[in-house]
């Protein structure tokens, strides 16, 4: 039978019965928050962090939750997918600077040809940039793509979605050759999707998606030969979001570890410092959520990787 709907009291109610606290929080602290800030269904998502009471007769109850900390994990969670989002737009823009400097570089490319191989092997995104050039950002620059598709490459990719770009990037590397972060492209697009797309993140601590992933394995070896890291990062490293956010800290750090982008590099660091060394540790927030061993514990490890990365004073983070 399908959930039914819940009105606001029902909603403080239901809570309520699954041992939610409102210590810090009042029910009508609770009630404004869900008619105005953020919905139950995604709020109470967040509680997923938290663990219930094994007796039988409690089995539907949390423990040492209150309403406060699922406001504070879905703020934070909304401040996390915003950095996100602009540490990926970095990301994606440095690596057509760079993918644009070796097609400039390589008398073998003259920038048509790569736009041909990949329409060759599957023509639909192309179909589907024409077919829906109206309604696109980019509509002036398509019209005047090549009705026999002679497009060059620097045209073509302002107009591909990340995705669509990762697949050409992987083809051009695959041809040609040359230094290429491919095998970390496939963490970055979901997390940036994710962000993007407003999901929660952070809600996903204790109980992961249950999507499966292959760890990245030159992260994983980087990882393993400090000795600044606890011997749980391989279990932490198994959480989708968490590793995906450390891969996404290694390239940032490392394609922007050029002398011409690290003044870039080091604003988009000092936002991951503001978030995790600031922002986090507001209003006793330490407090609050210190009897939460596994949100404590990935939260100290992200801070080891942020101190790892700074401390690594410009030497390359990523095997090239």
């Amino acid at each position: 039978m399908d959930k039914r709907k819940l009105s606001y009291e029902q909603q403080i109610e239901d809570l309520k019965e699954k041992n939610v606290k409102f210590e810090m929080y009042t029910e009508e602290e609770a009630r404004k928050f869900l008619q105005y800030n953020n919905y139950y269904f995604k709020l109470k998502s967040y509680a997923r962090n938290y663990t219930k009471y094994s007796k039988v007769e409690l089995s539907n109850k949390y423990i040492n939750l209150d309403f406060a900390c699922l406001v504070e994990l879905s703020t934070l969670d909304m401040y996390l997918r915003r950095l996100i989002v602009g540490l990926c737009l970095d990301v994606e823009h440095l690596l057509k600077t760079r993918l644009m400097r070796d097609i400039t570089n390589n008398d073998l490319e003259d920038g048509y040809e790569i736009v041909k191989r990949y329409n060759d092997i599957d023509y639909s995104v192309m179909a589907g940039i024409k077919a829906n050039k109206d309604k696109s950002a980019t509509s002036d620059l398509i019209k005047n793509f090549d009705e026999n598709d002679n497009i060059p490459v620097w045209s073509f990719i302002e107009t591909l979605s990340f995705g669509h770009f990762i697949e050409l990037y992987e083809l051009y590397y695959g041809v040609y050759g040359g230094h290429s972060y491919s095998s970390y492209l496939g963490s970055i697009k979901f997390l940036r999707n994710a962000a993007a797309h407003n999901s929660c993140l952070l809600n996903s601590m204790r109980k992961p998606y249950s999507i499966k992933i292959k760890k990245n394995k030159d992260i994983m070896d980087a990882l393993a030969k400090s000795n600044k890291f606890s011997t749980s990062y391989k279990k932490k490293m198994e959480n989708p979001v968490v590793h995906d956010f450390v891969v996404l800290l290694f390239v940032y750090y490392d394609i922007l570890n050029t002398p011409a982008n690290r003044n870039m590099r080091d604003k988009g660091m000092q936002q991951v410092k503001e978030l995790f060394l600031k922002t986090m540790l507001r209003n006793d927030n330490a407090n609050m959520f210190k009897k939460n061993d596994v949100l404590v514990e990935n939260y100290h490890f992200i801070c080891e990787v942020i101190a790892y990365l700074e401390n690594s004073r410009n030497k390359p983070v990523l095997k090239k």
